[in-house]
C-alpha cells in the first residue's frame, strides 16, 4: 500500500497515525509496522501472558478501533513458523508465536472468505481449542458462517472450507521481565481496506462516523470472546 492510500485510509479520524510512525512496504507481503499497543486487561492493567486461557481467544483491537484481533494461547501446540503463505499482496512468511514456547499468537479476526468477523451480537468466528465437528482437529479456529478452517499454530492457514487465504496475522512482542505482550505490526493491510468499504454503514452505526479508523493508541483492551459477543454459535 502506497503512502497515499494510507492516507486516504487514515483520513477524517482524529487520532490517524502519523506516516512516521508506520513503516510503509519496499515491496508485497512484510509485515507493515505500527505504532505498538501494549495488551491489557478491561481494568487497563497490562495483561499477564501467563494469565491468558487456552479455552478461547481474546479479543482485541489493532491498529484501529474497527479491526478485530485473536490472541490465543496455544498451550503445549506451539506455533511453527511457515514460509509458504499468500494473502492479497503475495508471499510472505510468517515467523511463529512468542512467548516461553512460542504458543502466543495472534491474528486478524476477519475470515477472508465474506469477512464475517466477532460482533457484540453475535461471533461466527471462533477459536475452537478442542475438536469440534468443523474442526476436524483441536487448535483451529472456526468460522461457523461457511465452515471455513484456519490452524492459527501454522500462521492461520486454511485447512479447510471457502476462505482463500489465511487470516492476516499481527505481530507480537514478548516481554519476559513482565510477561507481557505488545501489538506491533500487521500484515494485509489491503485486506483491512476492503473490509471498511464492505462494512463501512455497520461499522459507522458501532463506532461513529469515521471512528472505526483511529488508531488503538498505545494500550488495547483484551476480552475473552465469549465476554465480547452475547452468542458464539459451535460448529
Amino acid at each position: 500500500m502506497d503512502r497515499r492510500g494510507f492516507v486516504k485510509l487514515c483520513s477524517g479520524s482524529a487520532a490517524a497515525f502519523a506516516l512516521a510512525d508506520w513503516t510503509h512496504r519496499a515491496a508485497a507481503a512484510e509485515f507493515e509496522a505500527a505504532p505498538p499497543a501494549r495488551l491489557v486487561d478491561r481494568g487497563g492493567v497490562p495483561l499477564k501472558a501467563a494469565d491468558i486461557p487456552v479455552g478461547e481467544a481474546l479479543v482485541f483491537a489493532y491498529p484501529m478501533a474497527g479491526v478485530p484481533c485473536f490472541l490465543i494461547n496455544l498451550g503445549d501446540r506451539a506455533a511453527r513458523s511457515a514460509a509458504a503463505l499468500h494473502n492479497d499482496e503475495g508471499d510472505y512468511a510468517w515467523p511463529g508465536g512468542v512467548g516461553p514456547k512460542g504458543q502466543y499468537v495472534a491474528f486478524v479476526a476477519i475470515c477472508t472468505h465474506q469477512m464475517s468477523y466477532p460482533q457484540p451480537e453475535v461471533s461466527y468466528l471462533r477459536y475452537a481449542a478442542s475438536d469440534s465437528e468443523l474442526a476436524g482437529a483441536p487448535g483451529r479456529i472456526v468460522c461457523c458462517a461457511h465452515a471455513s478452517v484456519f490452524d492459527p499454530a501454522e500462521g492461520a492457514r486454511v485447512t479447510g472450507g471457502p476462505a482463500p487465504m489465511p487470516l492476516l496475522p499481527v505481530r507480537l512482542a514478548y516481554a519476559a521481565a513482565s510477561d507481557g505482550l505488545t501489538a506491533n505490526g500487521i500484515l494485509g493491510m489491503a485486506f483491512v481496506q476492503r473490509f471498511f468499504k464492505t462494512y463501512k454503514a455497520d461499522l459507522n452505526a458501532r463506532f461513529g462516523p469515521g471512528g472505526y479508523r483511529e488508531a488503538v493508541g498505545d494500550a488495547t483492551t483484551c476480552v475473552p470472546l465469549s465476554g465480547y459477543s452475547g452468542s458464539v454459535p459451535a460448529c
